[in-house]
């Protein structure tokens, strides 16, 4: 007796506090989104958000994309945007021009980026950092003295995202990759782009 009581119960309070579907209420309209920004992809359930600071032009087939390393700081400075050990993922489209304005605000530390393999875990210390579609890689990008300088160095690079799949976005300069200095990667082949996380 008790336990259909508590089943009326439930489900009246369901239907009172909306559960059910009203057909005669409209939805209402989506928020535009900026024009500049990365666009989501519709109709995924994990599809990446737009933020500011990933630009694409679907026309001219361009993503723009402003990394920088050391803007708070969460993982010892050692992110990029904030974001550390994987736990964002830059999208873009299979194909488009990449070019990736990289700033370091670190006030101590070098830094570099590169688009490398996605991995597991990656060494202390890289013998060689071989990006995956030439040019995306900074200059010296495993020094810790000449790649991208602290305080606010700057360098851009520039690539086409040829072929799509999953990499990362890793800084390989000693022991930043390994404590966590990278964040995903993915080359899109249904034309997503943005942020997710």
């Amino acid at each position: 007796m008790k336990r259909s009581m508590m089943t009326t119960v439930v489900a009246f309070s369901l239907f009172a506090c909306g559960g059910g579907s009203n057909a005669d209420t409209p939805s209402p309209a989506p928020a535009p989104a900026a024009a500049t920004a990365a666009q989501p992809a519709s109709g995924s359930a994990a599809s990446a958000a737009a933020v500011d600071w990933i630009a694409v032009d679907d026309g001219a087939r361009t993503v723009t994309i402003d990394l920088v390393a050391g803007s708070t700081d969460a993982n010892n400075r050692w992110n990029f945007n904030g974001y550390a050990n994987g736990e964002a993922t830059v999208v873009v489209p299979a194909g488009y021009t990449v070019t990736l304005n990289f700033e370091n605000l670190d006030p101590v530390n070098y830094h570099s980026v590169g688009v490398l393999e996605l991995a597991a875990s990656y060494p202390a210390v890289f013998d060689q950092a071989m990006p995956v579609f030439e040019g995306a890689i900074t200059t010296n990008a495993t020094s810790m003295a000449e790649s991208t300088a602290p305080g606010g160095g700057t360098e851009t690079i520039s690539f086409t995202a040829s072929t799509a799949g999953e990499y990362a976005l890793v800084c390989p300069v000693p022991a930043h990759a390994v404590t966590g200095m990278w964040i995903g990667f993915e080359v899109s082949a249904s034309g997503d782009s943005g942020l997710r996380t």
